[in-house]
């Protein structure tokens, strides 16, 4: 696999989308340079590349988004990485961040979406995990530590003697190895779940099924005999029970019935008795106070009537009275205080509108048409009307009503009473009467007793075939298990039988993967080492991958007593050898490797590293660590170089086309 192109946009100091290409040679090699200054850019492009690939926390995102893009609302972060698979197919990964339209982006806001382009062809956004599912089987994420790394990872696995051992989950991966430890424990898993579901059958526990079989069904005969005698009982105390109702209506002409019926009956009287007593009282109350008035009934409407006409008349007449007073009055309003025509009247106007006034309040005089007949004062007349407005707003007219209720309510006093009195006259016949009612009683205290017990007794039976109902099933399970259960047992051997080979396969497998690291991380350290005979052979284990160093007498020595440049050096052929035995094609991107290392070291890394990594090596480098002379060096095998210009003053990042010279 290969990358054939990067594309950053608004992250970091990289504000517009910037592309870089990795050129191939012919032979399908490629060894790029990457050059720019402390601060410019380097790591930010290793990072795009783990961030397109892998996606990130929407928090790191964030932060990094460019400063003036953000300040402006453009919270807009994208990745684009174009890459050749080892099968001659394109593939395009574009991952973004975007918080949509906000004026204000938060974290929170950014959303993360991918799109993958396979051979031109936009793949369904469905299929999103089932891609980065791909990416991640393609480029494991836990061994691109050992293909993507700088000069920190360097340091980390330089500078402790055990950091081998801290990585073992990751070395097994970029060994193959976790893979057939992951197929050897599915195959386990299963086991466990095929033995979840298996059950070895034998006679005796279909012999123990079937008993317990015959012991329900011998419940349930007893329960249905149970309730076969209660239905007889049953039966028994019916029928004494109407045998004693129809004695009892033979005898006394009457219903049977039973003390509660009696009771309610007489609990019944005694309301209505009461009821019937309240309506008497209020008859008595409504008599006495309304209804010698409310007798002259019919006279109220012509009375109200007759009042208001000698009102009226008696103010048309006394306004009539005083006409000429009122006229004269009313004139001289006309011009007090302040006239009210444009003129002042003349003393002939005057007059003329004063016997205008005059004939017109004297017009109205009724006191020659209206006869009264009452000759109320307006006290009497108030006093006669509330009389009145109270009578008829009483309850005298509801008396007929009332009445009417009472005698009802008698009537059926009367009639609960003749019931409640037996036509048992002789002490025999009241005798016979209460024993016959005591029967009735009894007989349906039994019946009820009865029928709950029934009721109960069908429920025990509904759950006694339903539970034989179970066992049969279970039994025909049983059977059908019986015939399966051999090969069940031979397909769970059979797991065992490819686990303990797998097993096998992964410790043989282990050894060979780890003496052919050593071979091949020893071999680098020869190339790379200023004191190749400092180190005469090493060792890796192949359960801890501990590393033991020796030297030429074959004592073990320490890491820690190496110099921090063969330190750096034996690392970076651990990483060399890694990447070797893995036999993965991946790229490999190294961020300034040499920053801690002698000019002998740097020139045995250039010469001999750098041109054998891997298919596709890109180095990311400052003009120290790569400077003239180890650029000419280099140059012969690059495929292509850049640079990093940062613009101190925008903050901004530009990639240019050649390296430093």
């Amino acid at each position: 696999m290969k990358f054939n192109k990067l594309t950053i946009e608004n992250y970091k100091s990289f504000q517009f989308p910037t592309s870089i290409l990795f050129p191939q040679s012919s032979e399908g090699k490629s060894i790029f340079l990457m050059g720019g200054m402390n601060g410019a850019g380097k790591t930010s492009i290793q990072e795009a590349i783990n961030f397109c690939l892998y996606g990130a926390k929407i928090e790191m995102i964030y932060k990094c988004i460019n400063r003036k893009e953000l300040a402006k609302g453009n919270a807009f972060v994208s990745f684009e990485l174009e890459m050749e698979t080892d099968d001659f197919e394109t593939i395009m990964i574009h991952r973004s961040w975007s918080a949509g339209a906000t004026d204000t982006p938060k974290y929170k806001d950014l959303e993360e979406k991918l799109v993958v382009v396979k051979n031109g062809k936009r793949v369904s956004v469905q299929n999103k995990e089932m891609w980065q599912d791909y990416i991640n089987a393609t480029i494991p994420k836990s061994i691109t530590q050992f293909f993507f790394f700088d000069g920190e990872k360097i340091q980390e696995i330089a500078s402790d003697d055990h950091s081998e051992v801290r990585l073992q989950s990751s070395l097994e991966a970029a060994l193959g190895i976790q893979y057939i430890s992951r197929l050897s424990s599915d195959v386990l898993y299963l086991k466990q779940e095929e033995r979840k579901g298996f059950v070895e059958i034998s006679d005796e526990d279909i012999e123990y099924k079937e008993s317990e079989l015959k012991k329900e069904q011998r419940k349930l005969q007893s329960k249905i005999q149970e309730k076969n005698e209660l239905n007889e009982d049953l039966e028994n105390f019916k029928t004494e029970k109407e045998d004693a109702q129809a004695r009892f209506k033979a005898i006394f002409n009457l219903d049977p019935e039973s003390s509660e019926i009696v009771k309610q009956k007489e609990k019944k009287r005694i309301q209505l008795s009461n009821k019937s007593n309240q309506i008497e009282n209020q008859i008595k109350t409504i008599t006495e106070q309304f209804l010698p008035w409310a007798m002259a009934g019919k006279l109220f409407d012509d009375v109200k009537v007759q009042i208001e006409k000698e009102r009226e008349s008696q103010t048309q007449n006394a306004i009539s009275e005083n006409a000429k007073v009122l006229a004269k009055q009313i004139v001289e309003k006309i011009e007090l205080p302040e006239p009210i025509t444009e003129k002042p009247l003349t003393q002939i106007q005057k007059r003329k509108l004063e016997e205008r006034v005059l004939l017109l309040l004297q017009q109205n005089n009724s006191q020659s048409d209206i006869q009264k007949l009452l000759n109320l004062s307006d006290r009497d007349a108030a006093k006669v009307l509330n009389k009145i407005e109270e009578i008829e707003q009483s309850d005298v007219l509801l008396l007929e009503e009332m009445i009417k209720e009472k005698s009802e309510l008698d009537f059926e006093i009367r009639s609960i009473e003749a019931s409640l009195t037996n036509s048992a006259s002789s002490e025999s016949e009241r005798e016979l009467f209460a024993e016959l009612q005591n029967i009735i009683e009894s007989s349906q205290t039994q019946i009820g007793r009865l029928s709950v017990r029934l009721s109960n007794i069908n429920e025990e039976i509904v759950v006694l075939e339903n539970k034989i109902k179970e066992i049969e099933l279970e039994i025909s399970k049983l059977y059908e298990k019986h015939n399966f259960s051999k090969e069940k047992a031979d397909f769970i051997q059979e797991c065992d039988a490819i686990a303990n080979l797998m097993n096998t396969y992964m410790v043989k497998l282990r050894k060979n993967k780890v003496h052919l690291l050593q071979e091949k991380t020893f071999e680098m350290y020869r190339m790379l080492s200023s004191k190749a005979g400092l180190i005469k052979d090493l060792d890796i284990n192949d359960k801890t991958y501990e590393i033991t160093l020796k030297d030429k007498s074959g004592h073990e020595m320490k890491k820690s007593s190496l110099s921090a440049g063969e330190k750096e050096v034996f690392a970076l052929s651990l990483l060399w050898g890694l990447s070797q035995t893995s036999e993965l094609n991946l790229p490999i991107i190294i961020d300034t490797p040499l920053s801690r290392l002698d000019s002998v070291h740097r020139d045995n890394i250039v010469n001999h590293y750098f041109p054998n990594a891997a298919n596709q090596v890109i180095i990311l480098s400052t003009d120290t660590e790569v400077d003239n002379n180890y650029f000419k060096n280099l140059e012969p095998h690059l495929t292509g170089a850049a640079r990093l210009e940062f613009n101190q003053n925008n903050e901004l990042t530009t990639v240019r086309e050649g390296y430093f010279w």
